[in-house]
């Protein structure tokens, strides 16, 4: 092999290898931001869901008011 040859060999090895953790850390960062996504959105529901019963608290709060109100009239 001459010397130009070996170096377009090793060129291309070291090419490939820095294009495959390239790849490796695309993919992991995307699992990454993945599950920080999902995280996100399960507190989101979550609160979402305390404010729904909150909102159903109230109204029975409101109603119960009403009732104590008028029997009182």
């Amino acid at each position: 092999m001459s010397g130009l040859q070996e170096t377009f060999y090793i060129m291309g090895m070291v090419f490939m290898s820095v294009t495959f953790i390239i790849l490796l850390a695309l993919v992991t960062a995307v699992f990454v931001i993945r599950s920080k996504i999902a995280r996100i959105h399960a507190m989101v529901e979550e609160r979402i869901n305390t404010v729904a019963t909150l909102a159903e608290k109230g109204e029975a709060v409101i109603a119960t008011a009403k009732k104590v109100l008028k029997h009182e009239r």
